[in-house]
């Protein structure tokens, strides 16, 4: 079920809607529907990663509010500068303890 929504964009902003409105050839609605959805989709993932650096979740809740893989969380990381503070210690460590 869908329900329709106003919203108030300024000029600048409406003529590249427009813009891209036909270049994709698409009502504008369908391409602020898009585009709605897109930021969605990437405001969840940064939302989780700074949760999973804040250690406020763990990285399979992370990626579960994100809705992507642990995988993809990860690589999202990375991309974004995230550097692990999980040492070859913490590894060594935990190795032992399985042995």
């Amino acid at each position: 079920m869908s329900e329709a929504i106003g919203i108030r964009f300024d000029e600048n902003f409406l003529k590249k809607i427009e813009k891209l409105s036909e270049e994709e050839t698409l009502d504008r609605s369908s391409i602020i529907r898009k585009l709605s959805y897109l930021g969605y989709k990437e405001f969840m993932k940064e939302k989780a990663a700074r949760w999973y650096v804040e250690s406020k979740t763990t990285m399979s809740g992370a990626a579960k509010m994100a809705g992507i893989t642990i995988w993809e969380l990860q690589e999202y990381l990375v991309n974004k500068g995230f550097v692990s503070k999980y040492s070859l210690q913490d590894l060594n460590e935990e190795l032992n303890l399985l042995n």
